[in-house]
C-alpha cells in the first residue's frame, strides 16, 4: 500500500504529540504557535505561508504538516480529522 491509513491531521497530532508529549489536547502548542506568530506580528488567516515558514523557523524539529496543523489552529480553523486541508494561497 502506498499511503498509510492516517489523514494529514491524525499525522500532525502524532508528529506535534512527539514534540508535546505533555500536552494531549494540544493546547500549548496552539498557544505556542499564536504566540510565536503574534511576535512575527503575521496573522495565519491571511499570511498562512508565511506563518508557516515562521513557526519552521522557530521550531527546526516541525514537518510541514504539523506547521500546518498549527497555522490552522492559531487562525481559529482547526483540520477535521480525515480531511486534506486546503492549500495555502500563496501571493
Amino acid at each position: 500500500m502506498i499511503g498509510s491509513s492516517q489523514g494529514p491531521a491524525e499525522r500532525a497530532q502524532r508528529q506535534l504529540h512527539g514534540l508535546f508529549p505533555e500536552d494531549p489536547a494540544l493546547t500549548a502548542a496552539t498557544t505556542w504557535a499564536t504566540e510565536t506568530l503574534r511576535s512575527a506580528q503575521l496573522d495565519p488567516s491571511t499570511a498562512p505561508l508565511r506563518s508557516l515558514r515562521a513557526l519552521r523557523r522557530a521550531d527546526r524539529r516541525l514537518g510541514v504538516l504539523a506547521a500546518r496543523y498549527l497555522v490552522e489552529a492559531a487562525a481559529g480553523r482547526p483540520a477535521a480529522p480525515g480531511r486534506r486541508p486546503h492549500p495555502p494561497t500563496v501571493l
